[in-house]
């Protein structure tokens, strides 16, 4: 059975970060715990401005093999290309269409505002490889909930970081989860996370008021196994969606009681995928798009049924890792 690990490659002083299909034939894997090498570079950027701006659906895909984010319209034409990364993963939006990524091996969340051709802003994240970005909007204020998988230089105790209007608060660390892969607001400010404990069994959890007062790590309890987990997504209703690499399918489940989420209220099968590390909604909630890395590709399925594929986006020689669209959608 193909399993999915985030690991660090530790590469004389570089230290990479970077999520890799398990498999024998898999070129870009190494021995446990898997990892892809250091990506090469790419050496056509571009960005379509006529095109961005002509475009109202865009699906963004980082690749962490090329170290490049694409920007594609819903036909699959690529009509953007933005470098400048060491393994970025993962991806998120806002409402102004502005675009986050978590630049794993830099240490930084990188912003950008469409059409995507001006310098990016940066969010600082020292001492972490962050693997997942996500984003809510509450009154006035951006809140930018950042999961580090670990720590530099040894991949030690991961953590969140949450960033309030562009400024960081202090590192949040819980024991529960040694490493923290992704994670999701919800619309009152929750944050909802997956990773691995110490003994790299599957931990899901939530920190209840991040954007506010919460600093708590606290995990939660599925009625169903997660073999692996990948994204977190929140839905328009509130539901809690998770990603099981393994599982090939996105559980939802209702908001967590009494520290558990319960058994799920749909299951959404990915037929046909790889190795979904990520998904992201559209704005309707209606359908998602995955970020498959062992197909190479960006899968579009139909929300909650799922099935076979309505669309494959291929992402020519790449390892797709993070996955986001605009409009966003919102939780």
């Amino acid at each position: 059975m193909k399993t999915t690990i985030l690991s660090i490659l530790l590469i004389t002083s570089f230290a990479s970060v970077a999520l890799a299909a398990d498999s024998k034939t898999n070129p870009t894997s190494l021995a446990r715990p898997d990892a892809v090498a250091p990506g090469r570079i790419a050496v056509h950027p571009f960005v379509d401005v006529k095109a961005i701006q002509a475009t109202v659906t865009k699906i963004f895909v980082s690749d962490a093999t090329n170290n490049v984010v694409n920007i594609y319209n819903t036909s699959g034409k690529k009509i953007g290309q933005l470098t400048g990364f060491s393994q970025p993963q993962g991806l998120a939006t806002d409402t102004k269409g502005n675009l986050y990524v978590a630049d794993t091996n830099n240490s930084q969340i990188l912003v950008y505002a469409p059409p995507y051709t001006k310098a990016p802003k940066k969010l600082s994240d020292p001492g972490y490889f962050p693997a997942g970005v996500a984003v809510v909007t509450i009154g006035t204020a951006t809140y930018v909930g950042v999961s580090n998988i670990c720590s530099a230089p040894s991949c030690g105790q991961g953590g969140f970081i949450v960033y309030k209007n562009g400024k960081a608060q202090k590192p949040i660390l819980s024991s529960l989860i040694s490493r923290v892969y992704f994670l999701g607001f919800d619309a009152k400010g929750n944050l909802y996370a997956d990773g691995q404990d110490s003994a790299s069994s599957v931990v899901i959890g939530e920190i209840a008021n991040a954007t506010t007062t919460g600093k708590t790590f606290k995990v939660l309890k599925t009625g169903n196994t997660i073999s692996f987990p990948g994204g977190i997504e929140v839905t328009t209703k509130g539901l809690i969606a998770i990603d099981d690499q393994n599982g090939a399918a996105i559980y939802s489940y209702n908001p967590p009681k009494n520290g558990s989420l319960g058994n799920p209220v749909a299951t959404t099968t990915l037929t046909g995928s790889g190795d979904a590390v990520t998904f992201t909604f559209t704005n309707d909630n209606k359908d998602i798009f995955t970020a498959d890395a062992s197909n190479a590709a960006s899968l579009e399925f139909a929300y909650p049924k799922g099935g076979s594929p309505l669309k494959t986006i291929p992402v020519t020689g790449g390892q797709p890792i993070g996955v986001a669209v605009v409009p966003a959608p919102l939780p």
